[in-house]
């Protein structure tokens, strides 16, 4: 029988600027990058139509027929008339934390499927309809997302790997409420993306670091204080920044030597809530 493997990796926002807002969106410019965090999704051709999903690994949260990896399933099946599947889905990706775990789902199961069931078509107009940036998850790698993230323009000969020390949350961050909160405080931020990519291009990662930043961490930290905790005490080593709405901040590092050692410093003040990780 039919079957195939897929890892999607965790993604991280190096910045979010917000530009305005339009249609009741939110309108961003986004420089994002893959972290070898993974969720690995398999699919098996079934000889029916049904849509059967085991998850593993960290809570799902809702029900397996509520959950965006069975709406991506169901959405594609309809759209190219292709049988059912059984699908199971391993996550590490950390849950409600602004490293993408939703979305990676999404992007392992379209792209699972089409190479299962052989679709030679390009899937983003079906994932922008699924999620703000699952189009990205799609592709990985160093990309501008911009407009509500449907827009992904991949960045092509960066060599650089950064490494990591993320810090999760204690607790969620409601998306919704960050953008809401981000709208009550009403205060416009300086827009870095486009600098970061030159940067970034240029391999100046002193001057890159210089430039990271996040239009919803005021809002987000609000909501709970415990990332601006988080931020505060990285930025004591290094640069720091939130990814996504939260509730996920990273410290981020030119070497390993140098991530290492700031998990060794800061393993009293976050302790498992660390993950080591890097840019890929």
């Amino acid at each position: 029988m039919k079957k195939t493997k897929i890892k999607v990796p965790a993604k991280i926002n190096l910045t979010l600027d917000i530009e305005g807002a339009k249609d009741g969106y939110h309108i961003l410019e986004s420089l994002v990058a893959s972290v070898d965090i993974f969720d690995t999704v398999c699919v098996k051709a079934r000889k029916d139509n049904l849509i059967k999903i085991t998850f593993s690994g960290v809570p799902l949260g809702v029900s397996v027929q509520k959950s965006n990896a069975y709406r991506a399933a169901e959405s594609f099946k309809r759209e190219f008339g292709t049988g059912g599947a059984d699908i199971t889905i391993k996550r590490t990706i950390p849950i409600g934390a602004g490293l993408g775990s939703s979305s990676a789902d999404i992007a392992g199961v379209l792209s699972a499927m089409r190479k299962l069931y052989k679709v030679n078509r390009d899937l983003s107009y079906i994932a922008n309809g699924l999620g703000s940036d699952v189009a990205y998850m799609l592709k990985g790698g160093y990309a501008v997302m911009r407009g509500r993230g449907e827009r992904v323009e991949k960045i092509e000969g960066v060599k650089r790997t950064f490494y990591l020390l993320i810090v999760t949350g204690k607790s969620g961050v409601s998306t919704v409420e960050s953008y809401k909160g981000y709208d009550k405080i009403g205060k416009l931020y300086p827009k870095n993306t486009s600098a970061a990519v030159s940067l970034l291009k240029e391999d100046d990662p002193d001057n890159f670091f210089t430039v990271l930043k996040n239009d919803l961490y005021e809002s987000s930290a609000t909501l709970l204080p415990e990332i601006k905790d988080a931020v505060d005490k990285l930025r004591e080593y290094g640069a720091a920044v939130m990814t996504g709405s939260g509730s996920a901040v990273y410290g981020i590092y030119k070497t390993k030597k140098e991530r290492d050692k700031a998990y060794k410093v800061f393993y009293y003040d976050f302790g498992d809530r660390m993950i080591k990780a890097k840019t890929v």
